[in-house]
């Protein structure tokens, strides 16, 4: 089953609860693809076709019956250089297959792919509510797995065109402390990518400490009166 669907014009938490990711270059098929730690995790992955014609693929190892979500997010930059891909999920035996002949390379036997291919056309973008970044809404693809065993997400650009893009993944929560102690990290890494100010943080760590110089200033204070 896929789904390919664009929101409308909204303030959104699409970014609330995903880890953001920013890997490296992946490799361009399905033997050198980014290992990640699995699909299921709600994350954010942030990267860039840098070269015409370049695949980029993730691989994560999946249980039968296991849940792939991925929706491309292209982001809104203010100097420009987005991409809107195709991607698609290929793995043995999905419920679902179509346009395998779109893939930027053939797969082994056994395997099937779900392919979203880029849309005509973006909506009103979205506004996320942590960081205030804005984005389009792209494609879905929501399907399961029918068997055990690694799938893939592959990304690439049918026209050879270049530019940064996010893929949002997975469905399940961080329920780690650790991921909401790290928000302002995330916030600062988001915003820079993006090629946002973020002096806004600056000024909230300056504000902070202030503050806690001025408490600790009145605490002595009082403990020599």
């Amino acid at each position: 089953m896929t789904i390919t669907h664009l929101h409308p014009d909204r303030t959104s938490a699409d970014f609330a609860g995903c880890t953001p990711t920013f890997p490296g270059m992946p490799g361009g098929t399905l033997q050198t693809g980014l290992r990640l730690a699995n699909f299921q995790s709600k994350r954010l992955i942030f990267n860039r076709l840098g070269q015409p014609g370049q695949v980029h693929v993730y691989a994560a190892e999946c249980r039968a019956g296991e849940r792939l979500r991925v929706q491309l997010l292209v982001p809104m930059l203010p100097v420009g250089g987005a991409v809107v891909p195709a991607f698609a999920v290929v793995a043995q035996s999905l419920p679902y297959s179509a346009d395998m002949q779109k893939l930027p390379f053939a797969t082994p036997a056994g395997f099937s792919a779900v392919v979203a291919t880029p849309p005509a056309q973006l909506t009103a973008p979205a506004r996320d509510v942590l960081t205030r970044v804005r984005y389009y809404p792209g494609p879905m693809i929501d399907t399961r797995t029918l068997v055990g065993g690694r799938a893939y997400i592959v990304v690439w650009s049918p026209h050879n065109h270049m530019g940064k893009y996010v893929l949002q993944v997975g469905q399940r929560w961080p329920l780690q402390w650790s991921y909401w102690v790290q928000l302002p990290l995330y916030w600062w890494r988001i915003r820079g990518w993006f090629g946002l100010s973020r002096a806004a943080l600056v000024g909230a760590i300056a504000g902070m400490a202030l503050l806690g110089a001025f408490v600790i200033g009145l605490l002595r204070r009082k403990r020599r009166n």
